[in-house]
């Protein structure tokens, strides 16, 4: 028996295409008979201003008291689309949110797991990415990894053919084996991520074709969310595009929120850098650069959490 997801209703995705910003004449509602051409085009349009709009952050895990997160697309709806307040998430709220606009407008879709190499080794399933299939062929799209995630669908492609990131960056899939498999015929797609043409191709995550349930995520959330050991609990990230160039329509950059900083990075370069020396700096930051701003309750829960700027 075939089992369905969560989709938005008519009104709702007109909320979603507000909140992105998306203009009127650019909107479908339905892909279903678009050539598939025009299908991956859309797709790419709508990547893009999701980028742009809805920031990779974990906020909620420093800045609120019960520090849990819900991948219901209907409380992620709230979250983002509903109080417009200018948060996003982490990558299984963003691409469960994203997944369920594309869902919802027509495109086959099902989400998969990932595993992030941290640098040494890999991690165990903790990334959520969305395969979308498009014709006869598969895409790899993934609005919830930060600054060096794909902004663009990829073709799941054997040749690992090379695509333009934000130039000078480029990035690229690769279908391999990876280390720690005691098995050598096991194949994994690899997302790999190149800075310029002078630097080598850094491993970023792995992934599957298997569908993963809404109950493996549940495990995944659960883990990645309340153990004190991840980097997510740990330390606040944060991370939107930027949009510009000729036509003002180009990801020319990206916003970076660190613990203790914000950094404008423009095509590869650092322009611009804010040093936070107390937690008001941090809160003023994510307000005036964000459009984040949080309650009294919120900014308490952080006091005594590794995350906290401290008076030195």
């Amino acid at each position: 028996m075939a089992s369905t997801r969560p989709v938005y209703s008519r009104d709702q995705i007109t909320k979603y295409f507000e909140h992105l910003k998306l203009p009127e004449e650019q909107r479908n509602y339905n892909v279903a008979g678009l050539e598939p051409e025009d299908a991956l085009e859309y797709l790419t349009r709508l990547q893009k201003y999701q980028l742009v709009e809805v920031p990779f952050e974990n906020l909620t895990l420093h800045y609120s008291h019960h520090r849990q997160i819900s991948t219901h697309p209907e409380a992620l709806f709230k979250k983002v689309i509903e109080d417009n307040n200018g948060r996003g998430g982490y990558c299984m709220e963003n691409n469960t949110l994203f997944g369920t606009l594309l869902r919802s407008i027509g495109f086959k879709i099902f989400t998969a797991g990932a595993r992030v190499f941290d640098g040494r080794s890999w991690t165990g399933w903790s990334h959520m990415v969305n395969i979308v299939t498009i014709g006869d062929s598969r895409y790899h799209v993934d609005v919830g990894f930060g600054a060096n995630g794909p902004i663009k669908p990829l073709k799941l492609d054997q040749s690992g053919t090379l695509e333009q990131h934000i130039s000078p960056a480029s990035m690229r899939l690769q279908w391999q084996n990876i280390a720690g498999n005691t098995d050598k015929t096991q194949r994994l797609w690899v997302y790999e991520h190149c800075i310029d043409e002078e630097s080598d191709f850094q491993t970023t995550y792995c992934f599957t074709e298997l569908e993963f349930l809404p109950s493996d995520y549940g495990i995944m959330n659960y883990f990645t969310s309340t153990n004190r050991s991840t980097f997510f609990t740990q330390v606040i990230v944060g991370e939107k595009k930027i949009l510009g160039g000729e036509n003002g329509d180009e990801l020319v950059g990206n916003l970076i929120l660190g613990n203790n900083d914000l950094k404008w990075r423009i095509h590869g370069k650092k322009e611009r850098e804010i040093q936070f020396h107390t937690e008001e700096d941090r809160l003023k930051a994510l307000e005036e650069h964000f459009g984040i701003k949080f309650g009294e309750v919120e900014k308490e829960s952080i006091k005594g959490l590794s995350s906290e700027i401290k008076l030195q």
